[in-house]
């Protein structure tokens, strides 16, 4: 055995056995005869199989290896995602709550301490439309709802940190339109998941928003509110499942962002504006997108119809 294909053995080691076992003679002879004649791998060849390598071993720790219909992950999210969605309205929530208590709730600046409370009511009608069984409307109200989520945090970008750690109630909102309009609809989502997910989900919204309310931004609330809405979300979804585990995912997007900033605040890393988007935007995709969690393409199929 050549000292090239001991190197290139080594790295092959590094994939899972299955893969190995139904690919790895192939894989070894390919790289041999591009070889040419190196006595190592390049360094651009190493990163490669060393990243397929991990990659693969991610996908297999959310079993986003095959065998799931993207349709299915999407009509779990068009199920929970609108009640999900609704603890993004923790801290207008938390300055309610303040004003009630100071009684002074007349003269409270909605456009300055709330701004972003047409939204939430948006998702609000979603929600009570997806539970009332019509997922046609909800994703009628879904897309003024995306927008105007853009909008505000357009021009209203002080109450949250919108290209921050609250990127991802746009980015579940986005996907939860997309979901309410291509899936087969929250009807196929409780198939999946069962009834008891919505009465969970529900909780553990109510969970997080109560924790929010009684200690905004505090290290301690704020890492109860996270573990509450991981746990809720897995049991919701059906962490014992493909499709519930890929859909996990998808709602779980606000809490990468979320540790995303913190990790960031912890450091006290400042970044420009546009890279930040591409950060807390495109590194959640592109997780997702590695992960499997996020269907790369969705179509209609006739033998099951959109409800």
């Amino acid at each position: 055995m050549s000292e090239l294909e001991r190197r290139y053995r080594r790295l092959l080691a590094r994939y899972p056995r299955d893969h190995r076992e139904r690919h790895g003679d192939e894989m070894l002879a390919v790289l041999m005869s591009a070889a040419g004649d190196r006595d190592r791998p390049s360094t651009r060849e190493t990163a490669d199989l060393m990243w397929a390598a991990v990659r693969l071993h991610l996908r297999r720790v959310v079993v986003a290896d095959g065998g799931v219909d993207a349709r299915d992950v999407l009509a779990v999210v068009s199920l929970l995602a609108p009640l999900a969605l609704l603890a993004g309205a923790t801290t207008g929530v938390h300055e309610i709550a303040w004003f009630v208590k100071a009684g002074a709730i007349g003269s409270m600046p909605w456009t300055t301490q709330f701004p972003d409370a047409p939204v939430w009511v948006l998702w609000g009608v979603v929600a009570v439309l997806v539970l009332r069984g019509r997922s046609r409307a909800a994703a009628v109200v879904a897309w003024p709802a995306v927008v105007l989520s853009v909008l505000v945090a357009a021009f209203y970008p002080h109450q949250h940190w919108w290209t921050g750690m609250d990127a991802g109630w746009i980015l579940v909102g986005l996907l939860t339109a997309v979901a309410l309009t291509w899936s087969p609809g929250p009807a196929r989502g409780r198939e999946l998941v069962g009834r008891k997910a919505v009465l969970v989900m529900a909780v553990t919204v109510a969970a997080t928003v109560a924790l929010g309310v009684l200690g905004s931004r505090e290290p301690v609330v704020e890492f109860l509110r996270l573990a509450a809405v991981i746990g809720g979300t897995l049991v919701a979804c059906g962490h014992r499942s493909r499709v519930g585990r890929r859909a996990a995912l998808i709602l779980l997007l606000p809490t990468v962002t979320m540790v995303l900033g913190y990790a960031q605040l912890l450091v006290s890393l400042r970044m420009p504006t546009s890279l930040e988007v591409a950060v807390f935007y495109g590194l959640p995709v592109v997780a997702l997108l590695a992960l499997g969690g996020l269907p790369r393409r969705v179509r209609r199929r006739p033998d099951r119809p959109v409800t």
